[in-house]
């Protein structure tokens, strides 16, 4: 493209030259920046156009909002090209005269040219990208995207295994918490599995990484043990931590609770600190795919059999100080709206 806009160039230089390298220069600069404006401006109206349809049609949750944000982003490189071209349109105007005049004494072959040098120049700036193509970039056939892909996986390949009973061999989870309760003489206030989906991504190994050291790791649930995917014998199981309400202080008593990160969500953020062919495009729409996972993931849960053994703790790792987010806190906090008879 680059080599089609250079002999479309040459062709215009040898259209207009007549005795003055810099006129000429000047001449063509002012032929591919006009036609350059009037193709931007076709294109700002058709992109004015889809955010106003954008906007009527938003349900107004996260996804669609910054769908509506992401249509009134413009390319970087386009839009400091038409500046230049703006600027040099206003002093030629200034200085000279007429642009579009000027352009017209040459005759209808340079428009011609100079309309064509200005569509190759506006293709290899992208001139129709923007945020929201991006996003569209990472979407798959009928709508299917990375975020809802993962959440599907991590459903049918994880939660569908762990959560519910099969009336067989795997208890459900709820039954697990019953007999952790008896063999270990505990109470876990809440008996659900608490997944943890943070906008960034990460989740520490050892959740007590996350609290502050507040949450202290204990003994595994029974194991689901599987033949998956041609491995024999393949372990899921959950981990029990007790929450630690007052630091350890002498005579307090910690508060059980099963819970887990999102494994999914970890895998995205370990693609990101890599840099493969769609890292970039992953990157800027990072907390897109994130709610697009939770959004999935909250309607695939609410199914009778899983509704009432698991919670989504969908957080900010940061709050509007930059301070991390105390996920020990966060959790009680939970637990205290679901069992406050327990504190």
């Amino acid at each position: 493209m680059a080599i089609i806009l250079m002999i479309i160039i040459g062709i215009l230089s040898k259209l207009i030259y007549k005795d003055s390298i810099i006129k000429t220069i000047c001449d063509i600069i002012t032929v591919v920046a006009i036609f350059f404006i009037a193709l931007s401006i076709v294109y700002m109206i058709h992109h004015t156009a889809n955010f106003c349809t954008e906007l009527l049609q938003a349900n107004f949750n996260y996804n669609e909002i910054t769908n509506v944000q992401n249509l009134m982003f413009f390319n970087v490189q386009f839009s400091c090209v038409l500046f230049v071209f703006s600027f040099f349109m206003i002093f030629y105007y200034s200085n000279v005269g007429n642009p579009v005049v000027q352009v017209w004494q040459h005759g209808p072959a340079v428009g011609f040219f100079g309309l064509a040098a200005a569509f190759f120049l506006s293709c290899m700036l992208n001139m129709n990208e923007n945020k929201l193509t991006d996003d569209e970039s990472i979407q798959e056939v009928e709508g299917i995207d990375y975020g809802r892909g993962m959440a599907y996986s991590y459903y049918y390949g994880y939660l569908r295994f762990v959560l519910p009973s099969d009336g067989i061999n795997n208890p459900g989870i709820r039954s697990k918490i019953e007999m952790y309760e008896a063999s270990e003489n505990v109470t876990i206030p809440v008996k659900k599995l608490f997944i943890l989906i943070p906008e960034s991504g990460y989740i520490p190994p050892d959740l007590s990484e996350a609290s502050n050291y507040r949450l202290e790791g204990a003994k595994s649930l029974q194991s689901e043990i599987r033949d998956r995917a041609g491995t024999k014998r393949r372990d899921y199981k959950n981990t029990v931590y007790k929450i630690h309400p007052n630091n350890y202080e002498p005579g307090h008593r910690p508060v059980y609770i099963v819970v887990e990160g999102a494994t999914p969500m970890l895998t995205l953020y370990e693609i990101l600190q890599h840099n493969h062919e769609q890292t970039a495009t992953y990157r800027r729409n990072k907390k897109q795919i994130v709610a697009s996972f939770y959004e999935t993931l909250a309607k695939l849960v609410s199914d009778p059999s899983c509704r009432n053994v698991v919670e989504l703790v969908y957080y900010q790792d940061d709050d509007d100080t930059g301070n991390r987010i105390n996920v020990a806190e966060m959790l009680l906090d939970r637990i205290r709206q679901q069992a406050l008879q327990s504190f």
